[in-house]
């Protein structure tokens, strides 16, 4: 089953260059099959990044864009623009990632700065930040720290609006549930800056994502 993030993000270009940079890595952090990618080393197009298990990786992206890739996941640089007015588009097979984009307005012609893959739903995102994670089996689940993010998944013609400090779930693609205020996702780390402190999510995922199974969404 395959799945589109689509984040539709409004935000100005401070830097503008067409390879994105490794800012931190803790733990096992591999480029490619085997190579170890290491702090300052440059990404680009066609780039797969995994990380180990109590491993992270954060990367600057052109036109301000970052991503935190939490312990045990794989993602995918598909495309980083060579213009201005093109956009970045990232596979994440698995894993979670936090996810944060510079406010400003799109370029002429540009319909989104940023487009995320996975198995299961498609967010169009509103907003400046937001995390995504795997649940069980092609489950997506997602919540917002900033701004908003329309989700739809493959099947829904409707796009659900999640609101900042809401979180939802995505059943195997076919199905978004109803957004609710969830306290937790303040606790996570959504620290992306080395220079301002621990960036490791202490918040059990898991546990996270049984809550949002637990809730009755109608």
């Amino acid at each position: 089953m395959k799945v589109v993030i689509l984040l539709s993000i409004f935000f100005s270009f401070s830097v503008f260059a067409e390879n994105g940079k490794v800012i931190f890595t803790k733990g096992i952090v591999k480029i490619g099959k085997s190579k170890t990618l290491k702090k300052n080393q440059m990404i680009k197009t066609g780039d797969r990044i995994t990380t180990g298990k109590s491993s992270l990786v954060v990367l600057q992206l052109p036109q301000g864009n970052k991503i935190k890739l939490g312990p045990e996941s794989v993602l995918v640089i598909k495309s980083l623009p060579k213009k201005k007015a093109e956009t970045t588009k990232l596979n994440l097979l698995k894993g979670s990632s936090f996810i944060k984009v510079l406010k400003g307005k799109l370029r002429k012609g540009q319909k989104s700065k940023l487009i995320l893959r996975t198995r299961t739903a498609a967010m169009g995102v509103r907003g400046t930040e937001f995390f995504a994670s795997y649940g069980s089996g092609d489950d997506i689940w997602m919540c917002v720290n900033e701004g908003v993010v329309a989700v739809k998944s493959k099947k829904e013609k409707k796009s659900t609006l999640v609101k900042e400090g809401e979180g939802i779930v995505v059943k195997d693609g076919t199905k978004t549930s109803k957004p609710k205020p969830l306290a937790w996702t303040r606790k996570l780390n959504w620290n992306m800056n080395p220079s301002s402190g621990n960036l490791v999510n202490k918040v059990s995922i898991e546990s996270a994502y049984t809550d949002l199974l637990d809730q009755d969404y109608d």
